[in-house]
């Protein structure tokens, strides 16, 4: 079989301007790839991209992806279009069985709660847990103090109760002092894990808050490709990894990343970089395929994919579906290996040509 490869740009709005540690989104940027065999068989991936760059470097970036190692491509685009590529192809060829089962049934979703007062992070948890939700994300401030800090989470967890699980997503903006300090007052209220709660570059400070806070940590920006991955498990960086797919190179550097993290008795949980309902759907199948650990199999582990909402649109015409705290692709007629069929209409209506 042979195959044509096709590529095209959108940008979606977000519904309202997203706040992150990193600054304010207005917007997801994507390259959709897209492949096409000799059969009429069709593939579709999604590779989140930096707004900053420009379509003429951008194709500049994938010909020499195309045509040989890549030299000179930034590792964010070199890992982006693995990403989109390797979801075309999923999406072209469906995964065998049990893992094509898994996706159908779909994985666990964690409801996110924003960084805000007692009163609405209580209101907002007990939502979530109304609507089904068993794993609910916190995220918190940078200038959130300890004891503010155990009082929120402590008024959370006796609104929900002990079998609701909490996790806090810092993204990197605590120094090491801090974070003990914070860490210790919240190991008494039973956390999941802390996500990120240092820099980066922080590995040795990460170890450093395992052996001495109390609370389980997660690495989420640290884990940049398969060798990251496997530095952090080996310096005994973190307790989860936290993976995107589009971060890491795609559903086959996922997949290695979990494999080689599992052998170590480290779990492995999806999340995403905000795509439309396309990466989503290839983020849901990674998820699926997880292998199990000691003490969390796969199938118990909710995920940061309720995402799509957030977008103007999914790009799909029927979007992901969303129940019961769990998500999964609709597998309308016309849906291939990723259960979606892509909205033509609304690719081009959100399609961008600024070289």
């Amino acid at each position: 079989m042979t195959a044509a490869l096709g590529v095209r740009r959108v940008r979606v709005p977000f519904r309202v301007p997203f706040e992150t540690a990193a600054g304010t989104w207005a917007a997801r940027e994507s390259l959709l790839v897209e492949i096409r065999s000799d059969e009429g068989a069709r593939g579709i991936g999604e590779a989140p991209i930096d707004a900053a760059l420009r379509t003429a470097a951008l194709t500049a970036y994938v010909q020499a992806l195309l045509e040989g190692p890549g030299e000179g491509v930034p590792d964010e685009v070199r890992h982006a279009f693995a990403s989109g590529l390797g979801g075309a192809v999923l999406d072209l060829a469906p995964p065998p069985e049990p893992v094509a089962a898994a996706v159908r049934a779909g994985v666990g979703v964690n409801a996110t709660l924003p960084a805000d007062g007692i009163d609405e992070t209580v209101l907002a948890a007990a939502a979530a847990v109304g609507a089904g939700y068993r794993t609910l994300k916190l995220k918190v401030g940078s200038s959130e103090r300890a004891s503010a800090l155990a009082d929120r989470v402590r008024a959370v967890r006796q609104a929900v109760g002990p079998r609701v699980a909490i996790r806090l997503d810092v993204n990197g903006t605590w120094d090491l002092e801090g974070a003990l300090e914070r860490l210790r007052a919240l190991e008494p209220i039973g956390i999941q894990y802390v996500e990120q709660p240092l820099p980066v570059g922080a590995r040795g400070g990460a170890a450093q808050l395992r052996a001495q806070g109390g609370v389980p940590i997660a690495a989420d920006e640290a884990v940049t490709s398969p060798d990251a991955a496997i530095a952090l498990v080996k310096q005994e960086a973190a307790d989860v990894l936290v993976v995107k797919p589009a971060r890491v190179g795609g559903p086959g550097a996922a997949a290695a990343i979990a494999a080689l993290a599992a052998e170590a008795g480290v779990p492995v949980v999806i999340s995403s970089l905000y795509e439309t309902g396309i990466g989503l759907a290839a983020a849901v199948a990674c998820a699926a395929a997880l292998p199990d650990v000691d003490g969390w199999p796969a199938a118990e582990r909710d995920h940061g994919l309720g995402t799509a909402g957030v977008l103007a649109h999914d790009l799909l015409v029927e979007s992901l579906v969303i129940a019961d705290a769990r998500i999964r692709a609709p597998f309308a007629a016309g849906s291939n290996g990723l259960g979606i069929v892509v909205d033509e209409d609304a690719v081009e209506r959100y399609a961008v040509d600024d070289a």
